[in-house]
């Protein structure tokens, strides 16, 4: 009989396994054959008291090794469970089968090579192969890897797969490496991390990923560190203890710092300002804090989402039988320049454009006709800075919100005559592509709780627009929020501008007031007041009465103080 048959369905244990055992797995482990991957070993506990994924973690930490536990049972005081690694059963051989739940005690057992792969799954096919292909089924034509709920995926169930926790996929390195390769987007949401999953990311953030979902997991920071060169463009993190503990301003710049490239956040865009804060001038009535908290998020995302390509998420705002209309005064010039709104227009007191949509009401009445009609306007920004705000009621069942301010958009017309004959300053260029439009738009939501959560629905709204006039349009988008995630300031205090200059000084040898001359001019970018100063030295043109003197340079910690 050989040494093969001789040790299938063999049991291991203390008192069975010699120095003939040992160098037989070594052997096996040596050759490395594919065929190994098809044979699986019941792994024994005695006495384990708590449950399966307790084991599985303990077993892990103990031993240090990753595996893919399958069929797990517990009956008569054991707990049991399949597994086809090879190194995981050797290293439990090697350790004198101890185990820390009973200290010193050998109170693990092992039935070598019990079974085949098709006495586990009813054909013959690895774990690495069942894995490779859930994988493969979850990404799709979009360069999307949707890993959400992992674990519960239906072919683990199926098989009585114990994918326990999702880092086991760091074990399959080569296809996480190609995978990696060609992901742009990775969804890890609910999957109960604990924790960035960062043995898996390293796969993905040497590739060409600009998208991570981490939502609704259970990540209380993110202080590991990421790769200095991630790509990462749109995040998701909302549903972690991470964004209940940090109060907004912090959440969001702890965040920049860790992905500096970040277009979009939990679904909201940081646009060219940063992210949109409202600025509220007034409420009508007296602003409880409830009422404030309400508002101050709708605001915050809407409007965020609204200047956000495409606008498909704003439909989650509105009641599935929402109504909207829209109503303008615009000149016919006006309308010309502005075709999209003049076809979708409910003007009541005005009889020439009640005449041209008589056939058609313009009430858009659906939450899907009042997206797709918003598709169709052209990109906006809005300037929250201008925004007046009024709750004219908020109770247990319904609030009246009156919004008004300023916002711009394409001048898609003007920008279509302009493209190819233009010819003069390309900022004016831009100034007369855009309209800069006055609007208030009334919501009317409804209020209905749900599991304890009130859940705030748009049922009805009522669009104006009219054009800015010349003051408002020269007062709006002079403010804009700091942008976080850029090296620039925007109306520093004494406290901001020390650090920015003692670098720039650092970096360019310059004297303390030509330092401040130059970033001011760059209205405090670094970025751009280097380049000038790059330019500046390569043209031999910067006065050495600017230059600090070599031995005066030794210390610049006080020179700003």
């Amino acid at each position: 009989m050989s040494k093969t048959l001789f040790y299938r369905k063999y049991l291991l244990n203390r008192v069975s396994v010699g120095k003939d055992v040992i160098d037989y797995l070594e052997n096996l482990l040596a050759r490395d054959e594919e065929s190994l991957n098809h044979s699986f070993h019941k792994v024994m506990v005695h006495n384990w008291l708590e449950d399966d994924v307790q084991l599985y973690n303990t077993i892990n930490e103990y031993y240090n090794v990753l595996f893919v536990p399958v069929e797990y049972a517990s009956k008569q005081n054991i707990s049991s469970f399949y597994t086809s690694s090879l190194s995981f059963v050797t290293k439990i051989v090697k350790m004198d089968f101890m185990f820390p739940y009973r200290r010193n005690m050998f109170n693990i057992d092992i039935l070598f090579n019990d079974k085949s792969s098709s006495d586990c799954f009813e054909s013959r096919i690895t774990i690495e192969e069942i894995v490779s292909s859930v994988v493969s089924n979850r990404f799709n034509n979009k360069m999307e890897l949707d890993l959400s709920n992992f674990c519960n995926d239906p072919e683990f169930a199926k098989r009585k797969i114990n994918f326990y926790k999702i880092d086991l996929l760091a074990n399959f390195k080569i296809l996480m490496l190609r995978m990696g390769r060609d992901v742009k987007m990775l969804n890890l949401s609910n999957n109960q991390l604990n924790q960035v999953p960062l043995e898996i990311l390293n796969f993905f953030t040497r590739g060409d990923m600009i998208g991570l979902n981490l939502s609704n997991n259970n990540i209380p920071s993110i202080q590991e560190q990421f790769r200095v060169g991630s790509k990462v463009e749109h995040l998701w993190l909302e549903g972690n203890p991470l964004c209940e503990e940090l109060e907004v301003n912090d959440y969001i710049k702890k965040i920049l710092i860790k992905f500096p490239r970040l277009l979009e956040l939990d679904g909201v865009r940081i646009n060219q300002h940063g992210i949109i804060y409202p600025f509220f001038k007034h409420f009508v009535i007296s602003s409880q804090k409830k009422t404030k908290m309400v508002v101050e998020k709708f605001v915050t995302m809407y409007f965020n989402h609204y200047d956000s390509k495409p606008r498909s998420k704003i439909n989650m705002f509105y009641d599935m039988n929402a109504v909207l209309t829209i109503s303008t005064d615009f000149s016919d010039y006006e309308d010309l320049a502005m075709p999209h709104y003049e076809k979708c227009v409910r003007n009541i007191m005005h009889p020439i454009k009640r005449a041209r949509t008589e056939n058609n009401k313009c009430i858009f009445k659906s939450r899907n006709s009042i997206t797709k009609l918003f598709e169709q306007f052209p990109e906006s920004t809005h300037d929250v800075n201008t925004f007046n705000v009024d709750v004219l009621k908020h109770d247990s069942g319904q609030m009246l919100l009156v919004i008004d301010g300023i916002y711009k958009e394409q001048n898609t017309v003007l920008e279509g005559i302009y493209k190819e004959s233009y010819t003069g300053d390309a900022e004016n260029k831009k100034n007369i592509s855009e309209n800069y439009l006055q609007f208030r738009r009334t919501f009317i939501f409804n209020i209905h709780t749900a599991n304890g959560i009130s859940l705030y629905h748009i049922t009805n709204e009522m669009f104006t627009i009219s054009l800015a006039d010349r003051e408002r349009k020269d007062n709006s988008f002079k403010f804009p929020i700091r942008k976080m995630n850029d090296l620039s300031l925007i109306n520093p205090d004494k406290a901001e501008i020390k650090p920015i200059s003692k670098a720039f000084k650092h970096l360019t040898m310059l004297k303390k007031s030509e330092v401040e001359r130059r970033l001011k001019a760059y209205n405090w970018n670094i970025n751009l007041a280097l380049k000038k100063f790059i330019e500046d030295v390569r043209n031999d043109i910067i006065s050495t009465e600017h230059i600090e003197e070599e031995n005066s340079f030794s210390d610049v910690s006080s020179d700003f103080d």
